[in-house]
């Protein structure tokens, strides 16, 4: 667990440059059990009590103007759960529903590579802050 720690944290220092002009937003979830998430300009993380998952946000979109409601495809990978480690494919939507407040949903298929090829499908719901 401290190795997949220590890399998770040196991948976001290289990329720090990056975030630099992002907007971060900070806040709780469940995801793969209960979980310190992130999320810096495309990329989303997610520091679990026995893992991490990072996963970056490949399409966004509006379902219109007038509803305080987006949607986004995202994929990456995560490790630590279960002792393992594999890919994600996150489909959520998000509610921004206060000021520098928004509430997410995600539904992820998920593959497990640790011994055996496992496949599963796994849920995600959380609150985040805007700094």
């Amino acid at each position: 667990m401290k190795k997949v720690f220590l890399v998770s944290i040196l991948m976001v220092l290289v990329s720090l440059s990056s975030f630099a002009q992002a907007k971060p937003k900070v806040g709780v979830a469940i995801d793969m059990g209960l979980s310190i998430v992130a999320e810096v300009d495309r990329y989303n993380i997610v520091l679990g009590d026995t893992g991490v998952a990072v996963d970056y946000k490949i399409v966004t979109g509006k379902f219109d103007d007038t509803t305080p409601l987006t949607w986004y495809v995202a994929g990456g990978g995560w490790a630590g759960w279960d002792h393992g480690f594999g890919l994600r494919v996150p489909l959520g939507v998000t509610w921004f529903f206060a000021k520098r407040w928004d509430l997410y949903g995600q539904v992820q298929p998920v593959a497990d590579f640790d011994n055996e090829f496992d496949f599963s499908v796994d849920a995600a719901v959380g609150v985040r802050f805007a700094f």
